[in-house]
């Protein structure tokens, strides 16, 4: 497992990119992150809507022509303009197929006889392979702090990572979202069809293995939207060049990725600053007179009249919406835009 001291993470300018290339998303917060993922590709049950032949549709429609009580097998043959034999082998299958329920002589559409007629389709089950991605969530040394939990990213730009005993995913975190009501998958975005892990017993050769993938993925992490009905998107980066794949996110959720949404205390804001100014030669003194306040994405910084002044005269980025921060030690980084006035 890498620690978060051994990835390496973009610079002010590259932020300064982004930020410019997710302005259109209106984004209220910049968190800049590594996500190690376990992509579980796995054997499940899932519920899906078959269509109904037209024909099939249209006798139940003439079955229940006088109500819903149905109809006698009498009535049917004259008001469909078929033979009784014919009508006959119709109602029987449709009966095997639970389309029908049959009390003595009369015909009465079923729950999914009803759904039929009405929608043109019936339910069933059905056996997929899915894939279903998993979040770490660990201190920036790699250690587990709680249980993997699912999350909606689609497939991306990332590289393996290697599992070890300690951060092996059981199928009973798979199971456990599958036990969970709708309105927490609606909400976390989990597929809300799939009604069981499919039991071996059922499933053939290679489709009862269950496969981990892990995956690295660095991702740019927006909140959008207002208080109260905001959402987290994650947009995936590619290491090498730095790019930013801005068109279309990879992750939509209500919930925020772990660190992505906790602003660091100032005293890491303070550091971070001092550390920005020392590599610029700023005297010592005029930067700890600085007031810094962080209101997401910026830290707004009030600098004494003379610092003020060495920063015109150099130039600085500070002055164009460049120069960024991001803090933080851990896997998911705060990154945000510094303002100076006096």
């Amino acid at each position: 497992m890498d620690r978060a001291s051994s990835l390496i993470f973009p610079g002010s300018k590259t932020l300064a990119g982004w930020w410019r290339q997710l302005a259109p998303r209106q984004p209220q917060a910049l968190a800049i992150g590594y996500a190690f993922l376990h992509r579980i590709e796995a054997p499940v049950q899932v519920r899906q809507s078959r269509p109904v032949e037209p024909l099939i549709q249209l006798l139940l429609q003439a079955i229940t022509l006088d109500g819903p009580a149905g109809a006698l097998t009498s009535d049917l043959p004259p008001r469909l303009g078929f033979p009784p034999a014919v009508v006959q082998n119709f109602l029987i299958a449709m009966q095997r197929d639970g389309l029908l329920a049959r009390s003595g002589d009369q015909w009465q559409p079923t729950e999914r006889g009803q759904q039929a007629r009405d929608a043109g389709t019936v339910p069933e089950q059905a056996q997929q392979r899915r894939v279903f991605t998993f979040l770490e969530h660990m201190d920036p040394i790699g250690q587990r702090l709680g249980a993997p939990h699912f999350v909606p990213i689609t497939e991306c730009v990332g590289v393996p990572w290697t599992v070890n005993g300690v951060h092996r995913l059981d199928i009973g975190a798979l199971k456990q979202c599958i036990e969970k009501p709708a309105e927490w998958k609606q909400l976390t975005g989990f597929p809300l069809d799939v009604e069981a892990v499919a039991d071996h017993a059922d499933t053939e050769g290679w489709r009862t293995v269950v496969v981990d993938r892990p995956e690295r993925v660095l991702l740019a992490v927006i909140r959008v939207g207002e208080k109260g009905a905001s959402q987290t998107h994650g947009y995936a980066v590619k290491v090498d060049g730095w790019t930013l794949f801005e068109k279309t996110p990879i992750l939509k959720t209500a919930d925020a990725l772990p660190g992505s949404d906790s602003a660091p205390p100032m005293s890491v804001w303070q550091e971070a600053w001092r550390s920005w100014c020392k590599q610029r030669q700023l005297p010592a003194n005029e930067v700890e007179a600085c007031m810094l306040a962080y209101h997401a994405p910026r830290l707004e910084v009030t600098a004494p009249t003379r610092l003020m002044q060495r920063l015109q005269a150099a130039k600085s980025d500070l002055f164009k919406g460049d120069a960024w921060l991001l803090v933080g030690e851990g896997y998911m980084r705060t990154a945000a835009q510094m303002t100076v006035r006096t």
